[in-house]
């Protein structure tokens, strides 16, 4: 036997947990884990008695080591903490003053936040790794392997938000690049590039809406991925039945998106072996082929991939992890901070060294250093006044501000009565005309009467009292009808001292749905839409503020007719205008969607929504506190308003409003 050193034991555990980690056939976690974290404390143990820097070597040992550790965790789907391993790299990188492993730790935790659907940090960080590529030499670690992965990256986050031109160039920019390596790498190895790149142009073109296109380069894919390219096929497969399912085509688009969930089930130890998660991809993929078995009316695998779509989703983002996930970038947005204040404050301490060795040259130092201070005097007494300016300027703007708040929000209520009004002129009208034409011909049965008794004959005086009596009764319902009418309209207009009361939640749904569809067409002839009802009849009465929940109702149903005109306005082949009202009562709440097919709404956009004075809609034809207001009334009255879009399929509007 013979003692080995304590560096010698690090290297061997490094390569026995990269043999269990990258090596398929050794695949195991548990011991990847063990021998990775065996050589990260032991190497933290030799760095700590030696009490130096890290050596470069050292620098570079742990780095892959900790790499390790998080690679796995990723696979595994624990982003939070494969997140914080890589920015634990990342400050170690920093603190050693080393670009080259800079590069290399935000490439990697890159692949974190992309997981995480975190697509603004991802293309952050990218960025900035781009620019420090472009500051390591060639023969510095894998550069070619850093430059590719940087310029996916790049090309992916800006797909994800949604700017495809520059998705666009990012992604021609790889191709080149990959073209540039053919004769330095395996054939195989550069299909499988070219295959990855082809995907992400796929992918791009698909979401610019030019399918045919899309459609070659996932047949390339398809066609020309090497053997161990099955993953990239896998996708290509799943961009493919995206294509078929808009086109219509629900069998074909089955087969390929079953193709490729059976894959990512089927090989998830190689999967993770690459570092990835294969429930990431299946719960991207069963979401479509729920929809797609419920469009060929197979229910009980709709909702197998359905309910399989809401556990993955639920196991991958619930709220803890992502907590997590957000204290983590926040705490390290702010350990960037703080480096950035050590920064600005060690160049003002040397810029204030500076001064106090000319302030120590003699005498005129000494009057040079009075003459400062009652110069800096001066100027903080200017600084003081004007703040207390500036301050009360603020003061006097902020109570402008809520003046000008209060009327917008009048504004909108009195925008939000005339649409009500212009639905109730012509809602009104028909009841009017049928007591109208009813009183006339009641006019003519009374002549008839009077001649009738004149004659004596009464079975035909019998048959005209009769009509008579239908008559008025119609009148009776249709001027009824009118008063209700009248009264919603007050209800809506007048102020009201919040105080609840039992209201039919069916009844008021029924009522505002056609008062705002025949308001649209008053204010636009052009307007063609659809509108269908689905009330619970278990529903019953509920305590609210009908005022206020009338105006909800009201502002939902006409941003939902809205949004199906402005996508009517593009032509789109067989699209058809419709907007679905449905109430439901549940356990303890009753639920009422406003559903529309609309333009849907953009991923960044759905966080603003809400937000006061946000609004879609051209300048001039909205104020943006619509849905704001709406929000506040819904939550005043211990309820909920929540949506459900997706860009370019609609909108669902959600109202939750407590039985109790």
């Amino acid at each position: 036997k013979f003692e080995q050193n304590a560096e010698e034991k690090v290297r061997l555990m490094a390569m026995i947990a990269r043999i269990y980690t990258f090596y398929t056939e050794f695949y195991n976690v548990d011991s990847g884990f063990y021998y990775a974290q065996e050589a990260i404390d032991l190497q933290q143990q030799i760095i700590s008695s030696k009490k130096s820097n890290l050596a470069p070597e050292q620098l570079e040992q742990l780095f892959r080591l900790k790499e390790i550790v998080a690679g796995l965790l990723h696979s595994l789907g624990n982003y939070s903490r494969s997140l914080q391993l890589r920015l634990e790299n990342l400050e170690m990188a920093e603190e050693g003053a080393e670009n080259t492993y800079v590069a290399w730790a935000i490439n990697n935790l890159v692949e974190d936040y992309s997981s995480m659907k975190d697509f603004e940090s991802v293309l952050k960080y990218a960025l900035k790794a781009r620019d420090l590529i472009s500051t390591i030499g060639a023969t510095q670690i894998n550069v070619n392997a850093l430059s590719l992965d940087n310029l996916a990256d790049i090309a992916d986050a800006y797909l994800h938000l949604d700017q495809l031109d520059s998705a666009l160039v990012y992604a021609k920019k790889m191709g080149d690049f990959i073209k540039e390596q053919e004769t330095e790498v395996d054939p195989e190895w550069f299909r499988y590039l070219m295959s990855n790149t082809h995907l992400l142009l796929a992918d791009i073109y698909a979401q610019k809406g030019e399918n045919q296109t899309a459609k070659n380069y996932y047949q390339q894919v398809i066609d020309k991925s090497p053997s161990f390219g099955g993953q990239t096929v896998a996708e290509a497969k799943k961009g493919m039945s995206e294509i078929m399912n808009r086109e219509g085509k629900i069998r074909e688009a089955t087969r390929l998106a079953r193709e490729a969930i059976e894959y990512f089930q089927e090989n998830r130890i190689d999967i993770q072996s690459w570092g990835e998660n294969s429930e990431l991809y299946v719960a991207e993929i069963s979401p479509l082929l729920a929809n797609l078995y419920h469009q060929a009316g197979k229910v009980d695998s709709a909702y197998h991939y359905l309910e399989l779509t809401t556990r993955l989703r639920d196991s991958l983002y619930n709220a803890d992890r992502i907590r997590q996930f957000e204290t983590l970038t926040f705490n390290e947005a702010s350990r960037q901070q703080r480096l950035e204040q050590a920064r600005i404050d060690a160049r003002q301490e040397f810029q204030n060294k500076i001064k106090l060795y000319g302030l120590l040259t003699g005498l005129a130092g000494v009057i040079l250093v009075s003459i400062l201070l009652y110069r800096n005097n001066r100027q903080k007494q200017k600084a003081n006044a004007l703040l207390r300016t500036q301050k009360l300027e603020l003061e006097n703007t902020v109570n402008e501000l809520r003046i000008t708040q209060r009327q917008l929000i009048q504004s909108e209520k009195m925008a939000s009565l005339g649409e009500l009004t212009a639905g109730i002129a012509h809602e009104i009208q028909n009841p009017l005309n049928f007591v109208n034409n009813f009183s006339d011909v009641s006019r003519e049965l009374l002549d008839e009467l009077t001649d009738e008794l004149e004659k004596g004959n009464r079975e035909d005086i019998h048959s005209i009292s009769k009509d008579l009596k239908n008559n008025l009764s119609k009148i009776s319902a249709h001027g009824h009808r009118a008063s209700s009418i009248v009264q919603s309209m007050l209800l809506h207009s007048r102020g009201t001292a919040g105080i609840k009361e039992l209201t039919d939640v069916n009844a008021l749904c029924d009522e505002y749905l056609r008062l705002a569809f025949h308001g649209m067409r008053a204010r636009d002839k052009s307007f063609s839409a659809d509108f269908k009802t689905d009330f619970d009849p278990k529903l019953d009465k509920i305590n609210l503020v009908p005022q206020e929940f009338s105006r909800v109702l009201l502002n939902l149903i006409n941003n939902a007719f809205y949004a199906t005109q402005e996508k009517a306005k593009k032509n789109i082949n067989g699209y058809e205008p419709m907007v679905i009202l449905q109430t439901q009562k549940h356990e303890n709440r009753a639920e009422i969607r406003i559903e529309d097919n609309g333009q849907g709404v953009s991923e960044e956009l759905k966080e603003k929504i809400f937000q006061p004075f946000f609004t879609t809609k051209p300048a001039g034809q909205g104020t943006g506190l619509g849905l704001s207001l709406s929000y506040d009334i819904i939550k005043a009255q211990g309820g909920t308003l929540e949506m459900e879009s997706e860009a370019g399929k609609g909108t669902s509007m959600i109202i939750s409003i407590p039985l109790d």
